[in-house]
Formats: C-alpha cells, sequence, structure tokens
C-alpha cells in the first residue's frame, strides 16, 4: 500500500499560516507547514503512528541540502553506518551495512563544518517542528524539546535497512522520527521507498519524493529502507522529550512495564483480549513474531556477510523463538483473523 492518501491531500494546499531559521533568513521558518495541516498530521500520528506531508520544504532548500550532503561526502566527513552489536561476553561487534553514510549533529566536526552546512544547521536549529507538533499533538504531559540530525547518503547498489524500532522506552528521550526526502529525480523502480509496518494494520510504502516528510513513532514504529537502485539523499530529525530520569531508572521502570503487560496476557490464558495484546509494550514483540520471516530476510538483505551479520540473524531467531514461545496463543489467533484485527485498530497507543 503506497503512501498516498494523507500526503495527496497535504501537498496541494498553500499554506495558510506559514509557521516561524532560514539561511537568509533567521524570523523565517526552513519549514512550508500550514497550521490547517499540523492538525490532520498531528491526528495521524495519534491514531495511526505515521504521517506524510509533500512540499515540507520548497525546492530551493531541498537542492541546498542535497548539495551540502555532496559536499560532505566529497570531503569523506560521512562515515558508514553499522549496527553495534554486543555479545555476551560484554565484547562488540560492528555489522556495517553496505552503501549506506552518514553524519550527524552530535559528531565532533559538526560546528567545524557549519561553513560547508548553512542550511542543515538552519534546519538543525529550527524549532518549528518541535513547537508545532507539540501542539498538533494534543497529548498530556508531552512536550517535544530537542531534536538531533543525521544525513545520509545512499549509493544505491543495493543499499537498504532491515525491519528495526529507532529506539526503546527508557532507552532515550526520542518521541517522533522525521525523514526528509531530497531526490529530485525519483522515479518508480528505483527502490529505496520506506517501508512502514504499523501492526496491525497493512504495510505502508513511502516513495522518497524530493520535499516529503514522513513522520512517524520512533519507539513503536517498525520500520525499514527497501534496496536501493540509485543513489539517494535524506535527513532525519529525531524529536525528543525531556529525560527527568537517568537512562538506568528508565530502562527499569521500562522493563517491568514490559513484564507487567505480559503477564496480563498470559493471565488471559488461550483467549487473550484485543486490548490486552495491544498494549504498545506487547504489541512491539509480536510484530516480530508476525513478521518474523520478512525480518530475517531484511538483516540478510542490508548487511555485510560474514560473522557479525550471523551473529545478529542468531539473535533474531533466538528473539523470535521465545516470542514464539510465550505468545503462542495470541500470533495463533491474530495469524488467524488478520482482517478482524485490523478493522479493531481504534485507540492503539502509538506515541509515549
Amino acid at each position: 500500500m503506497a503512501a498516498r492518501g494523507l500526503s495527496h491531500r497535504l501537498s496541494h494546499r498553500p499554506p495558510t499560516h506559514p509557521l516561524h531559521i532560514h539561511p537568509s533568513n533567521p524570523k523565517r521558518s526552513i519549514w512550508s507547514l500550514a497550521s490547517s495541516d499540523l492538525k490532520e498530521v498531528g491526528a495521524s500520528l495519534r491514531e495511526r503512528g505515521y504521517a506524510m506531508v509533500d512540499s515540507a520544504v520548497n525546492s530551493e532548500t531541498a537542492s541546498c541540502l542535497r548539495e551540502e550532503i555532496e559536499a560532505l561526502k566529497a570531503k569523506r566527513i560521512l562515515y558508514k553506518n553499522a549496527t553495534h552489536i554486543v555479545g555476551r561476553n560484554g565484547g562488540v561487534e560492528y555489522l556495517e551495512k553496505a552503501n549506506i553514510f552518514e553524519w550527524d549533529s552530535k559528531h565532533p566536526r559538526w560546528k567545524e563544518c557549519s561553513g560547508d552546512t548553512p542550511t542543515l544547521q538552519s534546519i538543525h536549529r529550527d524549532p518549528t517542528l518541535l513547537t508545532s507538533l507539540t501542539q498538533a499533538i494534543r497529548i498530556p504531559d508531552l512536550t517535544l524539546s530537542s531534536q538531533t540530525l543525521k544525513v545520509q547518503f545512499n549509493a544505491g547498489k543495493g543499499g537498504c535497512f532491515p525491519i528495526h524500532y529507532d529506539t526503546d522506552a527508557g532507552v532515550d528521550g526520542r518521541v517522533i522520527t522525521a525523514i526528509l526526502y531530497l531526490n529530485s529525480d525519483w522515479n518508480p523502480g528505483d527502490g529505496g521507498e520506506l517501508a512502514l509496518y504499523p501492526f496491525p494494520l497493512p504495510t505502508i510504502k513511502v516513495e522518497p519524493i524530493s520535499g516529503r516528510l514522513a513522520l512517524f513513532s520512533s519507539a513503536l514504529m517498525p520500520h525499514r529502507v527497501l534496496p536501493s537502485n540509485v543513489s539517494r539523499h535524506c535527513l532525519t530529525l529525531w524529536l525528543s522529550r525531556p529525560q527527568e530520569e537517568s537512562q538506568s531508572e528508565a530502562r527499569a521502570k521500562a522493563k517491568e512495564t514490559e513484564r507487567e503487560a505480559v503477564r496480563r496476557v498470559l493471565a488471559q490464558g488461550n483467549t487473550p483480549s484485543w486490548e490486552a495484546m495491544m498494549e504498545p509494550e506487547v504489541r512491539k514483540l509480536i510484530a516480530k513474531g508476525m513478521l518474523k520471516q520478512e525480518w530475517r530476510a531484511s538483516i540478510e538483505q542490508a548487511h555485510v556477510g560474514g560473522d557479525p551479520r550471523q551473529i545478529a540473524l542468531t539473535a533474531h531467531d533466538k528473539n523470535v523463538e521465545v516470542i514464539e514461545k510465550i505468545f503462542k496463543n495470541s500470533l495463533e489467533a491474530l495469524r488467524g483473523d488478520v482482517n478482524g484485527w485490523q478493522l479493531s485498530q481504534r485507540g492503539l497507543r502509538w506515541l509515549q
């Protein structure tokens, strides 16, 4: 299912109230967003876990961002993307993704390169998404207070990402992932689409068209990038809430919340309720069980072969084995009536 509906409607209305750090004019936002659109975006994020906006920046801004990423690439500042895998003995393996290169605002050379990246620096400083989405989402006690930026160059040749979540509860304060695409000449067949898995709803495929902004839940939306046949540019902003607890305290609290949610499902025996299975902590686990084959294939597809990839595949298989053992009844119920569960998706929590 392609992401046509919401993004198509949002792309053809001129901004009625442009939001108020543009490279040449600090009083003007770099984003081209309308207040009326943001209400629809907020509702979609709350109810579906994702939203799309076309023409989120103008073509001139998109071109500047693309050129700045190319300049970083020419200076060999971009680094290879790699997943860090921590083994049982505490050792770390680096699982590289083929043909994916990145750079982010936490990099030691971020400020050093400010002269070559004025538009990237401006979009990183621009608070528009933080303030406007906090208002649009309308979730009590949820305030987006900081953002991290990462630029990405996909060299093509099949470069892709496996299915994953951007974060887990207790790891950090990331709430929303916002990906801005910068591919002016993208065509069907070029690949590199974003696939979202808003379980139990059907998969959504987002075409990486220049100016399109894809937003989704950082902690609760499984997603991947499909293999790209051509070079591809984008940037990602992670919008975060304040962290009031230490990371260790937050992780311990999140782990206990997960255990309690799992206990509630198991206590219901052979007929667990939809409400219990769709609790965010349980839904994440069940989604991996439902997507196990596609998830495993995406790990193989995205990474260079060798011992680190095999470690990742083994970890996935063991994880799925545990999930299937714990949620045997839940998975059987879902597999037996997927369409019925999709019709019952109202009330799911996507942002936390």
